[in-house]
């Protein structure tokens, strides 16, 4: 036999009430079972805890001194539980998230303010990168998990799970002729100065490879890492750009106007990229909801419009 809990619940409770009956049912044991369990304890111990009388109880010197640091243990204890209960309602945690630039631009501002609204003790960090090193950075342990484009492989270990879909459309200047139109179609780019996303980006190899599906040879194409860089040189009217839905300048931007690109329609797909064997804790699992439910959200205003 060991000493348990049990052992030095009983014992404990002894100690705080200085009566065997009244600790048995501030326990909610029957005296008998409590008397068993301190007995117990004391054979284990080999000490004698507690001077026993027909009228009282006392804690010996030795049983005092043992008691005082059994009592700290049961505190420790219950706090002990009573954080990881706060912890499994996801009442506070730390949460690393890393997102392409798009879904930290527009949809992580909106989920960290309705997460702070829900889990006001949950503590987040976002972590925006081009898709290569988002991925990256789930597979090296450094992110709890990542919401990104669609990967071309997936990898072993790892779990991508849709979460939406997300239209391309063409963006230019105000002035410039594609404004015009109402639609804008693939073949519509030939001839065209092109602002795109570098080839690490999530996007840059589904745009690529439409262009060289319908052969259709832009007059030159200018790289560049970030997307703000890509409304920077818009507004500039150095060229035109295709981008997802999520990467759009804000509605009712003074000089940029989008279309949607035609023939054909596509979409790319955005998700949760995480490790399998690595559980997300209540935290990270709360936010994740959050960001559900903005993407849900999104897609239904998108509906609306149409």
């Amino acid at each position: 036999m060991h000493v348990t809990f049990r052992h030095i619940r009983a014992a404990v409770s002894v100690s705080e009430h200085g009566s065997f009956r009244a600790a048995a049912e501030a326990i909610h044991l029957s005296q008998p079972a409590l008397s068993l369990a301190v007995s117990e304890l004391e054979q284990l111990l080999g000490v004698t805890l507690f001077d026993r009388t027909s009228r009282s109880v006392t804690m010996t010197e030795v049983g005092q001194g043992f008691l005082q640091g059994a009592s700290r243990l049961m505190e420790d204890f219950e706090r002990l539980v009573h954080e990881t209960g706060d912890i499994a309602q996801s009442k506070r945690g730390r949460v690393v998230v890393t997102c392409v630039s798009s879904i930290a631009g527009r949809v992580m501002p909106l989920a960290l303010q309705r997460c702070t609204e829900l889990f006001p003790k949950v503590e987040v960090t976002v972590r925006d990168d081009v898709a290569s090193q988002v991925i990256a950075a789930v597979r090296s342990r450094e992110a709890d998990f990542a919401v990104t484009v669609q990967p071309l492989e997936v990898g072993d270990g790892m779990l991508f799970e849709p979460l939406s879909e997300d239209r391309f459309h063409l963006v230019c200047h105000r002035d410039h002729g594609l404004a015009r139109r109402r639609t804008v179609a693939w073949h519509d780019l030939h001839g065209q100065s092109l602002i795109s996303l570098s080839t690490s980006s999530g996007t840059h190899h589904m745009v690529h490879d439409e262009l060289v599906r319908q052969r259709i040879e832009p007059a030159r194409t200018t790289a560049v890492s970030h997307l703000s860089t890509v409304h920077g040189m818009l507004e500039a009217g150095f060229g035109v750009a295709v981008l997802p839905q999520l990467g759009l300048p804000v509605q009712g931007h003074p000089t940029l106007v989008v279309r949607p690109l035609v023939r054909p329609t596509m979409s790319r797909v955005v998700g949760v990229y995480r490790r399998l064997d690595r559980s997300l804790s209540p935290a990270a699992s709360a936010l994740l909801d959050v960001i559900r439910w903005v993407l849900d959200d999104a897609r239904r205003e998108r509906k609306r419009r149409v």
